[in-house]
């Protein structure tokens, strides 16, 4: 787990070592035990590491990594999980290693099968590779998107970096805010600016799931390695259960201690479990809430009892996770609006304090198996839908739909006029409609918001709408609760997550499970449920759904704790107005005050977010 940083020019340049060596300097958190440069012979491109070791921790661990022939160089964050396996059948065909790495892998793969090495790999990565001959660069993504990576068009060339501040000293960078972004960033679920948009016109992110090539200082299109697949098939509980347990295998091979999350909910007790009857070791946890009464607290502290871990408490402190927002903030590098995510920096602060590298967590399991509150309602509808005839649902509803105008049934309205991979889609647009004329000093148009949710499915969407619902969701909409979660709060403490139910062929199994066996009677996550009720008892796994800092609520936060700060924010709106109306920001802070429920607290809180981006360092 580690920070990469490249460059690759379209021309020699001087300074280019320089220019890396500060790129890395910006990226030391997230990998203090080491670092390393590599150049090209005519300075026309080159990669920086930053290193935090996990697996290899001897100096052959280090990376750039070279082939054998010295004509590649590879930096990458992330794990490989699959790679002994790898490394076997590479071995066998006469490649030579010259570390225990996981990522050496990556290089000799990439040697061995070109650009379709990518699609070999299980684990979590970003990872770039640069012809030492030419200067050209293949960089890649994993399938969901754990880990990030950042790159920027400049008059000489192409940037990359884990993370956007590492590119602001890169020469020629245009800082100018993009106002698509903001839009698309103040939508619906969103709590953070979508893949591929970045707050910075010149700054993309490379999706999920993609890789690119950088040749001749040029970054093309990027490319959709790994696509869904929506086709249902008969999945039993022992299968699941098999899959979970061959995730939680994978991710518990370490040169280090590896410890956990554990907030006494379904998904992080059964990471646990399964570490521990895997391992035979016992595990240090860790667990957030509002106080030492907090249920959340109070569930956790049960898990550790029955799993014997040794486990550790961190309460809210307003005013110490203000100061961590501001910080997250400024290491993203553009507004995200997430409280829980202040709640895991100080969970990470104290992870990292504690000597630990590696902790496991149990995001994207709601997005799999369906966990996520409203679930039943979506399957409600998902079956009215999938019993009728889709021409005559859509007729219907395409009449009714304007008659009705919002709400939810008007909602739900919109959703059936549409076909499958517009339906998601439809929704953004129509909030696009309502929201930005008003609120944006110029709006984009609204095609930008359906045409972002429908690229998602590509040329196959599923059938029933909540399984195209909660596939935008675990790639884009709950982005900030499971990838970003995965990596910003804790890399900023130079803290590696591993996450189980992320594993590709968990998430790839999960994707041909029937919603009907997820989504029943008694809620969401069915199937995983029974799948684990020979080893866990069932008040953890059939308590109300309770999301991480649940009883930390933002509305009290912003409406409490946090208020002077939010009334200083909005006092003046100079630092916004060249793209939001502050007029329409004025109404909405009075609405606010009056607590009538007419605004949104999600809305106010991506507001707050943008001002404080644009007051802190990040904001020009």
């Amino acid at each position: 787990m580690c920070g990469i940083a490249g460059i690759s020019y379209n021309a020699p340049s001087g300074d280019i070592e320089v220019i890396l060596e500060n790129m890395s300097s910006a990226l030391v958190h997230r990998g203090p035990d080491d670092q390393g440069v590599i150049v090209t012979e005519n300075g026309s491109a080159g990669l920086a590491h930053r290193r935090l070791s996990i697996i290899d921790l001897s100096d052959h661990g280090r990376q750039p990594l070279i082939n054998e022939d010295g004509t590649l160089a590879l930096v990458c964050n992330g794990e490989i999980y699959n790679y002994q396996e790898l490394r076997a059948d590479l071995e066998r065909k006469g490649h030579r290693f010259a570390s225990n790495s996981d990522s050496e892998v990556i290089l000799h793969l990439f040697e061995d099968q070109g650009a379709g090495a990518v699609d070999k790999l299980r684990g979590m990565f970003a990872f770039a590779i640069l012809d030492l001959r030419t200067g050209d660069v293949f960089c890649a993504r994993d399938p969901f998107g754990k880990k990030p990576l950042y790159y920027a068009r400049t008059p000489m060339g192409v940037a990359f970096a884990s993370e956007i501040p590492a590119l602001y000293g890169v020469p020629g960078l245009d800082m100018a805010i993009d106002r698509e972004a903001v839009a698309l960033f103040l939508l619906r679920n969103l709590r953070h600016i979508p893949d591929p948009w970045t707050i910075c016109k010149s700054i993309r992110s490379l999706p999920p799931g993609c890789s690119m090539r950088i040749m001749e200082g040029r970054a093309q299109e990027p490319v959709k390695y790994w696509h869904p697949n929506f086709t249902t098939r008969s999945v039993s509980e022992a299968e699941v259960l098999e899959a979970f347990d061959r995730a939680v295998a994978r991710r518990s091979v370490a040169d280090v201690e590896v410890g956990a999350l554990l907030s006494g909910g379904v998904d992080s007790t059964a990471i646990v479990e399964s570490f521990t009857r895997g391992t035979g070791k016992s595990v240090r946890t860790y667990a957030f809430g509002l106080n030492a009464d907090d249920e959340e607290i109070l569930r956790a502290r049960r898990a550790s009892d029955l799993l014997n871990t040794v486990h550790n408490e961190i309460y809210f402190d307003a005013d110490r996770q203000h100061e961590l927002f501001d910080g997250l903030i400024q290491r993203h590098g553009q507004p995200i609006a997430a409280l829980p995510l202040t709640h895991a920096m100080v969970l990470f602060e104290q992870i990292h304090d504690d000597g630990l590298k590696v902790v496991m967590a149990g995001h994207g399991a709601d997005e799999v198996f369906y966990g996520y509150d409203g679930a039943q309602n979506l399957a409600v509808l998902s079956r009215w839908q999938d019993t009728l005839p889709g021409v005559l649902v859509r007729f219907v509803s395409q009449l009714l739909s304007p008659v009705v105008g919002g709400g939810r049934i008007g909602e739900a309205l919109s959703v059936l006029s549409h076909e499958p991979g517009a339906r998601k889609a439809a929704l953004y647009a129509k909030e696009a409609h309502r929201v930005w004329p008003g609120l944006l000093q110029s709006s984009p148009e609204p095609e930008i918001a359906s045409s972002w949710a429908s690229s998602w499915f590509g040329d196959a969407a599923p059938k029933s709408y909540i399984d195209e619902a909660a596939y935008l969701g675990l790639m884009q909409e709950n982005a900030h609760a499971i990838t970003i979660a995965g990596d910003l709060p804790a890399m900023a403490h130079g803290v590696e997550v591993r996450c189980p139910f992320l594993d590709r062929d968990l998430v790839e199994l999960g994707l041909s499970i029937a919603y009907q066996d997820k989504v029943t009677s008694s809620g969401g996550k069915t199937i995983l449920k029974r799948a684990l009720e020979a080893r866990l008892p069932r008040d953890i796994l059939y308590a109300p759904k309770r999301g991480f800092g649940y009883f930390v609520q933002e509305d009290q936060v912003l409406r409490g704790e946090w208020k002077t700060r939010l009334d200083a924010a909005f006092a003046d709106h100079s630092d916004v107005e060249a793209f939001l109306n502050a007029d329409a920001l004025r109404r909405l802070k009075f609405d606010f005050d009056r607590n009538e429920g007419r605004v949104p607290t999600i809305l106010m809180a991506k507001l707050y977010a943008l001002k404080r981006f644009m007051a802190l360092d990040g904001g020009g």
